[in-house]
């Protein structure tokens, strides 16, 4: 045991150690409600040991000269925070997917009362009413309502849908940022814990909750791995590209899709984008993992309508018999297959696209399959291009080239044409612009021209003194149908018009459909009367029966066709079970989450009673140092009194 002045060294060391114990337990107890505050905990050990020789002259006897803190250590499990960090980036990965089919159901008010479906049935109950009366002035006025009605709905989801893809955008930014000053945030700290660590005489715990919190934060963004290295700073991978490392800070980047304003995010010092584009997400192979990655993926990279949807050729439209036309149809199923595999690695893993693709085709089908039995048409292949009245020449609605010794051309917007194969070196075209050898090149000669025009002996007549023809009743933004033009014959004839005002390709696609003006303005005008006056009946059945046929499929990997109806309730159906798997899914992930959560806080939180019974020990045990020190102290003063009186 030590004695004389030692033993104050003891008492001292003892006084000095339970100071350090309270002062930690109050720093827990004023931390107790901070946000990823890792309780501290102190543990003691013995000082420097004294040693005396024994009688024997041979072995030696020790002292020691009390208590030493070897460490305020913060209780933290590290395979915790690992299974933390991991679920917690699948968990945002898979909640961005959820708010995404959120969103598009609220767009159709499937769940608030007025629904999308409702503005298709009465579409079909106005026709079906128009049907009883052609010429009722009553009848045409409710179908110019109602059709009125169902675009602007069409229009308005569509753009609900449009806008919230910029939503995601605009967050795909922000998120870009927040991964950007969280690295930077991360960084500063490795370099604060170093510098205070260094000396390996302290511990930056305070430092080090902030920096897991900070890690934490990003895990659910992007996925991470990360170690500590041996100067104390946490090296982060993000993505697979280091992105906090000891001598630098990775910046994260973003760059534009051409012809939108949807960012990319990438890696600028590696020049490459942090994801690969089309690669998909799978649990199988741990790759949903990030917000960042799930935001991407249901915002799409793209602006799409239904010309994505690629449409299966049907045998019936080829000559079987033939080996022609075995080859033709085996050429046009293997171009639909290419389109097939473009569809689902690039849009139907995306909740926005497939919904916009989708939503799109079911418009635009009921649109022009009514304006076509308005309207029908005829197709007319010449050699040579029909003219304006100005002599110039009139856009045909396809292109036949033939016997082209390229395999790629372009079309007048740069856009690759690839052609058919001829089996002899040679490449046939169909295109609906004219084609250029390359971007920007001399245009290639030719065949022949394919118009489509009003069939005049089909055509249907309005109620007017001029007994107008070619009305549609659906019409595209700044696009006249048709171009009248003069004939072979020296008649009036009815060139379909592709282009817009500023000689643009213009679709019958939703943010480009509006209800034809002319016929909302003198319903007299819609063609459904004959050309003696007379109700146009069967005409008018046609579009009621139109409901009946089988439509289209629901995508590309579904072969049975529907009906307008059965087509949107099953869209709307996808997304309701969408929408459930991944309400199931977010749930389950959440669950295991707070678990590791759970887990971490019964380690790591702090507990009121807990530190409450460790102040009332380390206050005894600083008491009972101090009255060491008393006695030793009024020891040392009795032997120095003694010792003076000699």
């Amino acid at each position: 045991m030590a004695n004389g002045m030692a033993g104050l060294f003891v008492g001292a060391s003892g006084l000095k150690t339970a100071q350090t114990a309270l002062n930690t337990t109050a720093h827990n107890l004023s931390n107790i409600n901070t946000t990823g505050y890792t309780r501290q905990q102190v543990t003691f050990s013995d000082t420097t040991y004294v040693n005396v020789n024994s009688k024997d002259k041979v072995s030696y006897a020790s002292y020691g000269l009390g208590v030493a803190i070897s460490e305020v250590r913060r209780i933290r499990d590290q395979y915790i925070d690992l299974a933390y960090r991991n679920e917690n980036s699948r968990l945002g990965f898979y909640e961005s997917q959820y708010n995404a089919v959120q969103e598009i159901e609220d767009q159709f008010g499937e769940m608030q009362g007025v629904t999308y479906e409702s503005y298709l049935t009465n579409l079909y109950d106005s026709i079906n009413e128009l049907a009883k009366n052609p010429t009722s002035t009553v009848a045409r006025s409710s179908l110019i309502q109602n059709a009125t009605a169902f675009i602007e709905k069409s229009e308005n989801v569509y753009k609900g849908l449009r806008d919230y893809q910029t939503t995601l955008n605009t967050q795909v930014s922000n998120m870009v940022n927040k991964i950007n000053n969280l690295a930077g945030q991360i960084y500063k700290l490795n370099k604060s814990i170093a510098k205070v660590e260094a000396p390996g005489m302290e511990k930056a715990n305070d430092l080090r909750d902030q920096r897991d919190a900070a890690i934490d934060e990003l895990s659910k963004y992007i996925d991470i791995t990360y170690y500590e290295s041996e100067n104390k700073e946490t090296i982060i991978n993000a993505a697979g590209v280091p992105l906090v490392t000891a001598g630098e800070l990775t910046a994260m980047g973003t760059r534009v899709v051409e012809g939108t304003t949807l960012v990319i995010p990438t890696w600028p010092s590696y020049e490459r984008d942090v994801y690969e584009d089309g690669k998909l997400a799978s649990n199988a192979d741990d790759t949903d993992k990030g917000q960042l990655k799930g935001l991407i993926i249901a915002r799409g990279n793209m602006v799409v309508d239904y010309t994505v949807v690629p449409v299966a050729p049907d045998s019936n439209d080829y000559d079987m018999s033939t080996e022609e036309g075995r080859t033709a149809y085996q050429q046009a199923y293997n171009e639909y297959a290419k389109q097939q595999e473009y569809y689902n690695t690039y849009v139907e893993p995306s909740a926005i696209l497939s919904a916009m693709a989708g939503f799109d085709k079911l418009v635009n089908g009921i649109v022009e399959r009514i304006n076509g039995i308005l309207c029908p048409e005829k197709t007319e292949t010449r050699t040579n291009p029909y003219l304006n009245a100005d002599g110039s020449e009139i856009q045909a609605d396809t292109y036949i080239y033939n016997s082209v010794d390229k395999a790629v051309l372009y079309d007048r917007y740069g856009r690759e044409v690839t052609g058919t194969d001829n089996g002899d070196g040679t490449y046939s075209y169909a295109s609906g612009e004219k084609l250029y050898e390359s971007a920007g090149g001399a245009a290639v000669p030719v065949d022949s021209y394919e118009y489509l025009m009003l069939d005049m002996d089909k055509t249907g007549y309005g109620m007017d003194d001029d007994k107008t023809v070619g009305t549609e009743l659906f019409s595209r933004i700044g696009t006249d149908r048709y171009i009248k033009t003069i004939g072979d014959n020296g008649e009036t004839i009815y060139l379909r018009n592709n282009l817009n005002e500023t000689d643009y390709e213009s679709l019958y696609k939703l943010g480009n459909l509006k209800i034809n003006p002319e016929a909302a303005q003198n319903v007299g005008k819609i063609p459904l009367s004959t050309v003696q006056g007379k109700e146009d009946f069967d005409r008018a059945k046609e579009l009621v029966d139109i409901w009946d046929e089988k439509f289209a499929s629901l995508n590309p990997d579904m072969y049975a066709k529907s009906d307008y109806m059965s087509f949107y309730n099953n869209y709307i159906g996808e997304y309701a079970t969408m929408g459930k798997a991944l309400y199931n899914y977010v749930g389950n992930q959440t669950t295991m989450v707070d678990g590791y959560d759970n887990q971490r806080l019964q380690s790591e939180g702090v507990s009121s009673d807990e530190e409450l019974e460790k102040m009332i020990k380390y206050q005894q045990a600083y008491n009972a140092a101090s009255r060491y020190v008393n006695v030793v102290s009024e020891m040392l003063e009795h032997l120095v009194t003694s010792l003076g009186r000699i």
